[in-house]
């Protein structure tokens, strides 16, 4: 069996700065990093973006570098349970970004502060609020252009290798098992190759004293059960759910030729909010299983002249732990309720029969103007399946929207079912450690990082307390 001093699984900015961080602080250090997706020049030569590989999905495919005042972990904007509180804000916070920006400008990002958005997009936030909307962005901030975040992942992985680092691509970790003195790692080495089968290899084993699961934010469910398996203390957060709308690109261009992600959100009484998330320009739909669950997810189009006919977003409830118990409860069943109506298919609806709460047949699909761009899905009824008083919140909100990109309200557009978004509270100290010794999390799979600089403050910090660790355990 192979040894290493910190096993760091996922190589996001969280794993990345935080194994950089470790081998700062303690030069020699034996340090494996281990990545279930693509090399970072793989991932460049990938037709169709995902979201895991060599630098995860923040600064891979986003770039946006947010220097304002918030916390981390990320406190919702609802009520949280009590046991739910923020290990780095304020002042310490800013302290921390400032030491996050100037590690990126030494990796050569020197994209220029923006202290305000440019005039399109304040107008468009102006726009939102006249609407009763709000129109969540996050200045000040610098805007990395894909250059300069290849050129960082090149530097981090240089500076890595050159200071001992192993790092593995295309490795899924499996297990993780206590060994009194140290954890066991087992993983599976895998071909790697896009669009090939997988051929995989024997199960292969690291003794290891600490370790670190960072593995983005669709790793959550693999955090939740191996982390979970070792006694962390985890938290269930309130389900956060909804559907995923579809309607022709140009009704919603207003919105994405002016920012491709706009995220628009309104307070809902009793203890919620309703909100767009994970817009997709001229991407399509399509099924992923989450949490045991089929639902409905969005896959941009990487250039925008390999855009389709059809924009999609989700229509999100988010209740907090009050509103979960009482307005807003039930809406968590339904993505049994569907998976259990159409087994191993998502399931569209016309708007048109949401309102005349009937199901919508082949026939009424067919003769639609906006084409499902996920071409399993089913023909259906969603309308039963969620609170009445969500549908009442969909069409308050897309009322608003429609005044900023006119044709929201469209009976044409399609709505597929179920879409959710679970999240959990890790307990951590102040330096990422669970509540199991030596076990350490980061980045947005354990819901602490909602951006770039987020998850770098996480992994500098939970490399700081691997390395104190390690020291310690001497």
């Amino acid at each position: 069996m192979e040894t290493s001093e910190v096993v760091i699984v996922g190589a996001g900015v969280a794993g990345l700065l935080a194994a950089y961080e470790v081998l700062r602080r303690r030069p020699g250090t034996t340090l494996t990093l281990i990545e279930a997706g693509l090399p970072l020049e793989e991932r460049l030569r990938q037709a169709t973006p995902t979201s895991e590989g060599y630098g995860g999905a923040g600064l891979f495919l986003g770039g946006s570098l947010y220097f304002g005042t918030t916390t981390l972990p990320v406190m919702p904007p609802v009520s949280a349970p009590p046991e739910v509180r923020p290990v780095v804000a304020g002042d310490a916070f800013e302290r921390q970004a400032r030491r996050v920006d100037a590690l990126f400008t030494e990796l050569g990002a020197t994209a220029p502060w923006r202290p305000a958005p440019a005039e399109p997009l304040a107008n468009a936030i102006e726009q939102a609020r006249l609407a009763g909307i709000d129109y969540i962005t996050n200045y000040p901030a610098r805007r990395l252009t894909a250059d300069e975040r290849q050129g960082a992942l090149r530097r981090l992985y240089t500076l890595l290798t050159e200071h001992g680092a192993r790092q593995l691509m295309g490795a899924q970790v499996t297990q993780i098992v206590n060994a009194g003195n140290g954890y066991v790692v087992t993983f599976i080495p895998t071909s790697g190759k896009q669009d090939a089968p997988r051929e995989t290899s024997q199960p292969q084993r690291i003794h290891t004293r600490a370790v670190l699961l960072a593995p983005g934010r669709y790793g959550a469910e693999w955090l939740t059960r191996i982390a979970g398996g070792l006694g962390a203390r985890i938290i269930p957060l309130p389900t956060t759910y909804g559907v995923r709308m579809e309607l022709p690109a140009m009704t919603y261009d207003p919105l994405t030729d002016v920012n491709p992600d706009p995220r628009l959100q309104m307070s809902l009484g009793d203890d919620a909010l309703i909100k767009t998330y994970a817009t997709c320009p001229g991407g399509v739909v399509t099924p992923v299983t989450r949490y045991g669950a089929l639902v409905a997810s969005g896959v941009p189009a990487l250039k925008r002249e390999q855009r389709g006919p059809t924009t999609t977003m989700a229509l999100l409830i988010q209740p907090g732990a009050e509103g979960a118990a009482g307005t807003w409860h039930g809406g968590e069943e339904s993505a049994r309720l569907l998976n259990e109506r159409a087994p191993g298919k998502l399931i569209v609806q016309r708007m048109e029969d949401v309102r005349q709460r009937r199901p919508t047949d082949a026939e009424a699909l067919a003769q639609n103007s906006v084409r499902p761009s996920c071409a399993d899905a089913i023909p259906g009824a969603l309308y039963d399946a969620y609170p009445d008083a969500y549908w009442r919140a969909c069409e308050t909100f897309l009322g608003r929207i429609n005044q900023m990109a006119p044709g929201v309200l469209s009976d044409d557009a399609l709505v597929y079912g179920p879409a959710e978004e679970r999240f959990n509270y890790f307990s951590t100290d102040d330096h990422m450690q669970t509540t199991t010794p030596g076990l350490f999390v980061a980045g947005d799979g354990p819901g602490q990082s909602q951006g770039i600089i987020q998850a770098s403050i996480a992994g500098l910090l939970a490399g700081e307390g691997l390395a104190s660790y390690l020291f310690n355990a001497r």
